[in-house]
């Protein structure tokens, strides 16, 4: 596996674990919507893991670097 690979799956096993401690509190919510993708912001790729709910107002954003950016 190249550092690359390996970094961007650390990346996005994170963003994961926090998406879902997030879901798990705000499972009942009707209105709840989230993602997790892969975004080319400046050059730079990122890993963003987001949620909202206009029910309960929840909003919930993390970006990470998946290539070494800051």
């Amino acid at each position: 596996m190249s550092t690359d690979s390996a970094l961007r799956g650390a990346v996005i096993a994170d963003l994961v674990r926090s998406f879902e401690g997030h879901l798990t509190d705000h499972r009942e919510c009707a209105g709840l919507a989230g993602s997790i993708l892969e975004v080319v912001a400046n050059g730079a790729l990122w890993g963003v893991a987001w949620l909202r709910c206009p029910d309960c107002g929840v909003r919930w954003e993390r970006r990470l670097a998946l290539n070494g950016a800051g």
